[in-house]
């Protein structure tokens, strides 16, 4: 790679960074391109080359956090992993997230179509995943397998829409709400064997 890409490329990563641990932090709203530039001590000259607008950035944010988010989940499915492992670690992983992200960061994203876009895409991607997920688990003796899981998909979907849409997130802690999501939503479809596995591993978090 010519010296100039490599320089560019680690740019990238600097501003996505920091970037990210801002909007985290204080929110989309309140963090303007100048403070991003000045966190990373170069000219906002330099960061609109890279970055034409806020939008561009915040997409690949999300874009960054969805890979590394996928990396780590990917690396904690080794052989002997069964599919509760697996949600409990999602849901230690979404915890330890949402745990730093001030909640004017998720209502700020309302604002930028390009992100909606975004997570409506993601969303779908992962209804396709969940169905290799849940036939995973009936395999493996966790789920039923006389469940209509399109209808717990809509009904799953429906839950998550109702915290977002009336920020739950602001009365109780995403910790809460994901341990509440799952034992609501998962362990309704669990066998005896998954429902006895859930519970011990879910009482560790």
């Amino acid at each position: 790679m010519h010296v100039e890409n490599i320089y560019r490329q680690e740019l990238k990563d600097k501003i996505l960074q920091s970037a990210t641990l801002m909007f985290y932090n204080n929110g989309i709203r309140k963090v303007k391109m100048d403070d991003i530039a000045n966190n990373l001590k170069i000219s906002k000259r330099t960061l609109y080359e890279i970055y034409e607008k806020k939008e561009d950035l915040l997409f690949e944010v999300l874009q960054r956090v969805e890979k590394i988010n996928i990396q780590r989940l990917e690396e904690f499915d080794k052989p002997g992993t069964n599919v509760i492992d697996i949600i409990i670690e999602a849901l230690r992983l979404k915890s330890e997230e949402f745990s730093k992200v001030n909640p004017e960061f998720l209502q700020d994203m309302e604002k930028y179509p390009k992100l909606i876009e975004y997570i409506k895409a993601k969303h779908n991607r992962q209804g396709l995943q969940a169905i290799d997920f849940l036939n995973r688990g009936i395999k493996e003796g966790y789920f039923l397998s006389n469940v209509n899981f399109e209808i717990v998909n809509i009904l799953a979907d429906a839950g998550g829409h109702y915290i977002m849409s009336n920020f739950l997130y602001n009365k109780y802690s995403f910790k809460e709400i994901f341990k509440t999501f799952v034992m609501l939503y998962v362990r309704g479809i669990c066998t005896a064997k998954g429902v006895e596995l859930l519970d011990k591993s879910i009482d560790k978090l």
